[in-house]
């Protein structure tokens, strides 16, 4: 039968696998149970085949077992042998179904008819769009040079994000990736790599101490960053290791769910954490509590270092971050005097224009303590990030290249050290320095949406000359923006893989197709070879499938796509702690860490040679008061935005399912705040700010610090209520000076009925 809407909802079985939502939550299910609800959705003769595979919904890339009958998926359950969710799945993956067979999707590629924006379009053929792409960047090449082709990407929810198209723009001749790194945890990588060598995870199995600092892990299955942790009879390794007497404290302006858990809550101004850190760092190094072996031995700039945290006594923080300065003192006291503590940093921490510094002040703290890659503590578990790599990730490693050794990236001037931004393209689109870029072309990102200062993004893209994007939905973006829309497929219809740490060695789990891809749509690798293909940039390309992509993309694990096709989910490698000592650390397999001089630099090298403070200073964000008066005088409440549990940035508001649980965007103030503007719980209210207005609906709770306004993002797609999107109230030109980062975690604004 044809596969449409209406023949797919007369599959019972579809609706009865999602409709047990509420009644499976995210719990997991034993195998037992898992046959007796496929056994009771079989609504025919036809037998079920059971693909083993991974999500894609987001960074946790949970195991999923798809259900397929009659050549349909009719459910998804976790899966039990995936060592990450060991059989759990959240609502957002049950409900994936929906989003396969969604009305809204993309079917065939669609080029613009009207005005931009005008939401005016017609069908093509697949030949017609790959011709048309073709001579819209020849044109763009010929006449300004192919450095003037941006292409972007948005979160790395799945690795295909990182790698598809990157051999064709190298060939084409661009290196001007200018994706959403700068909304995530890359800002993050880029202080604690360049402090210590790695992005750290957090051995939970093994702590005594958590101390979970602006994140929210029981929002979701992830307690860390990609960790799987063996789990104890719990559904999170943290509660694990509370019941084996671990203490759990929680720093963040709102009440999360996690801090519901806790067994202390300390509330932090957004925004402020460095100079906490600082002050942690103050109180131990004045009490000669710092790990003085580790330090002697593997730190490098502990005098200047020092000499930096030396005025950021408790009093000082405690009048910038309203945590008690006692509160300070046995907080670093507790930390540096537990030989196993874990200290996670959240993502909420990369959205602040004086992120950076912030999360290098808080890599400092571990390392001063000793409690670097050590058991119990924040440890570089083997992975892609790590050592050894597992998989190879991205271009260039080792496909073939074009770009030119002296290609100028359009971020290379005002952003050395993290090139991939796109507020600085945007800055180049305004200025027309280093040169003004002519085009764009985006995969899975909502690029207007997802950015700050959303009218600035739209104003400043609609001046390029060329725009597409390859999508599963007509976004925002793809909307106001897009001379041509590529239909993407969804994860349940391609290839891909994921790589996850963990203590037994490196995870790799391969993605496989459940189902041949839907109505027109084609994978992203396929669009890549067919439009090098038409544009005569095919020779020698190498490879031209899906599986031959994936197949030199696992080849550093040593093993086959036969042999992943064969078990899907593969340990690569082994894990040892204080590899500092043995070489493991370092791809030169030398003692010491992946940094310039091989030690943690509390005084950074690569920073001072940038041009800019090698120590973690404190400087206030722009969002807040203390950064900027004359806006507060204004706009009085700090915004902060934080993750819900039901949708994945600005993904899957479209379905019903899940619009169930959160229907509408809210905004949420402390009750002295709502009071004082005559609100009440449940009004309709506008947000302002400098840039912008968004509507949402309020709720009043004492989860939110005073002072602060808990912002809903994601919200602003054509499905969605109009004029909710967040980003209208955030500025995205003043931000961290080495990471792009606008303020998302701390914007100022006020709030008033609607």
């Amino acid at each position: 039968m044809e596969l449409n809407r209406r023949n797919f909802l007369k599959l019972s079985a579809a609706c009865a696998g999602v409709a047990a939502l509420s009644a499976t939550g995210c719990s997991p299910k034993t195998l037992e149970e898992k046959n007796e609800d496929s056994e009771a959705l079989q609504t025919s003769e036809s037998p079920i085949t059971k693909v083993r595979t991974t999500c894609g919904n987001c960074h946790n890339d949970c195991g999923v077992v798809v259900n397929i009958q009659d050549g349909v998926i009719i459910s998804i359950e976790g899966d039990p042998e995936h060592p990450f969710n060991q059989g759990a799945l959240c609502p957002k993956g049950q409900a994936f179904v929906d989003v396969v067979y969604s009305p809204d999707r993309l079917k065939y590629p669609m080029m613009r008819v009207g005005e931009r924006g005008a939401d005016e379009w017609k069908r093509v053929s697949w030949d017609e769009a790959y011709a048309f792409i073709g001579e819209q960047l020849n044109a763009i090449k010929d006449k300004y040079g192919a450095q003037t082709l941006l292409y972007t990407n948005g979160a790395p929810v799945q690795n295909i994000v990182r790698n598809a198209f990157c051999e064709f723009y190298a060939r084409y001749g661009t290196n001007n990736m200018v994706g959403a790194p700068n909304l995530c945890f890359v800002p993050r990588l880029v202080a604690l790599k360049s402090t210590y060598g790695f992005r750290d995870e957090e051995d939970y199995n093994n702590t005594d101490l958590i101390i979970c600092w602006g994140g929210n892990p029981f929002a979701s299955l992830r307690p860390g960053a990609y960790m799987c942790y063996e789990k104890h009879g719990n559904a999170s390794p943290i509660l694990d290791a509370m019941e084996r007497g671990a203490k759990l404290i929680v720093i963040d302006p709102i009440f999360t769910e996690t801090a519901a858990k806790a067994d202390q809550f300390i509330p932090i101004k957004p925004s402020t954490d460095g100079a906490l850190a600082n002050a942690m760092a103050n109180v131990i190094l004045a009490e000669d509590l710092y790990d003085h072996d580790f330090v002697d031995a593997w730190c490098h700039g502990f005098d200047d270092y020092k000499t930096c945290v030396e005025p950021c006594t408790p009093e000082w923080a405690e009048g910038i971050t309203d945590v008690p300065a006692d509160t300070i003192r046995e907080l670093a006291r507790l930390y540096a005097t537990t030989e196993k503590a874990a200290l996670h940093e959240g993502n909420s921490l990369a959205l602040h224009s004086n992120c950076v510094q912030a999360v290098r002040a808080i890599g400092c703290l571990r390392a001063i303590c000793g409690k670097l890659d050590k058991e119990g503590c924040n440890v570089c578990f083997p992975t892609v990030v790590g050592h050894p790599v597992a998989v190879e990730n991205g271009n260039p490693t080792g496909m073939k290249t074009t770009v030119t050794a002296d290609a100028v990236n359009v971020n290379s001037t005002r952003y050395p050290m993290f090139l991939n931004g796109l507020p600085g393209a945007l800055d180049a689109i305004e200025t027309g320095e280093p040169y003004t870029p002519r085009g764009i072309m985006g995969y899975h990102t909502n690029t207007i949406m997802a950015q700050g200062d959303y009218h600035r993004n739209l104003d400043l893209l609609k001046t390029l000359d060329f725009i597409c994007y390859t999508e599963i939905f007509m976004t925002e973006t793809c909307q106001q923006l897009a001379d041509i829309v590529l239909p993407d497929v969804t994860w349940a219809e391609r290839y891909d893989y994921r790589t996850y740490p963990s203590e037994k060695g490196a995870v790799v789990a391969l993605r496989q197709p459940a189902i041949e891809p839907l109505h027109e749509c084609k994978t992203p690798y396929a669009m890549e070879i067919e439009l090098a293909r038409s544009m005569g940039m095919d020779e020698g390309y190498p490879w031209t499938t899906d599986e031959e992509f994936i197949e030199y993309a696992l080849s550093p694990s040593g093993l086959t796509l036969a042999d992943y096709q064969d078990n899907p989910v593969q340990i690569v490698g082994t894990h040892d702690y204080r590899k500092y000592e043995t070489g493991g650390l370092r791809p030169d397999g030398e003692p010491g860490f992946d940094t310039p001089n091989g030690k943690v630099l509390l005084y950074s090298i690569p920073f001072e040679k940038n041009g800019y403070d090698p120590l973690p200073n404190y400087v206030p964000g722009f969002g807040t008061p203390e950064g900027s008066p004359e806006l507060a005088e204004k706009y009085p409440l700090v915004g902060t935005n934080r993750r819900t549990v039901h949708y994945v940035h600005y993904k899957y508001r479209n379905n019903p399912y899940l619009l169930e649980n959160h229907p509408e965007p809210e905004l949420s103030l402390n009750p002295a705040d709502a009071e004082a503007r005559n609100l009440r719980d449940g009004d309709a209210v506008r947000a302002f700010s400098h840039r912008g207005e968004a509507f949402f609906t309020l709720r009043v709770s004492e989860r939110v610090k005073p002072g602060v306004a808990w912002v809903d993002g994601g919200w602003g797609n054509p499905w969605d209520k109009p004029d909710s999107n967040m980003n209208r109230l955030v500025d995205n030109v003043t931000r961290d000076p080495l990471s792009q980062s606008p303020d998302i975690s701390s914007f100022l604004m006020e709030v008033e009925k609607a």
